[in-house]
């Protein structure tokens, strides 16, 4: 497993997790890194103090154009990084219509929170 310090190894173990690792890809960059970005909010709703060092100003990955997989993702301490790819997969598989998907997302989420709050 990756480090997980910068945003294109997040999204790489995340495609990993996603069976997504042949270009074309089914989800883009960017779709993935909104899910992250989306992730961060809600780690901050439910694990604020994650963000204390950093005095709660929350990374955002911007996905307007090119995203930039060099970016930093060591925001957040090592051992919560891989949480973050969980919520991502979970958003992902969300979006498929097939049923044995929604378990999978459901799960995913699941795992997510359960790591964040070290259950």
């Amino acid at each position: 497993m990756a480090a997980l310090d910068t945003l294109g190894q997040v999204l790489t173990e995340s495609r990993r997790l996603l069976q997504d690792e042949i270009v074309p890809y089914r989800y883009p960059d960017a779709d993935l890194a909104d899910a992250l970005n989306v992730a961060i909010l809600e780690a901050r709703r439910i694990r604020a103090d994650l963000f204390l060092p950093q005095k709660f100003k929350l990374p955002y990955f911007d996905t307007s154009g090119t995203v930039d997989l060099a970016a930093k993702f060591d925001m957040v301490e090592p051992q919560f990084r891989q949480a973050f790819v969980y919520y991502i997969v979970g958003r992902m598989e969300m979006r498929d219509d097939e049923q044995t998907q929604d378990n999978r997302a459901v799960a995913m989420l699941g795992t997510w929170k359960a790591t964040l709050l070290g259950v």
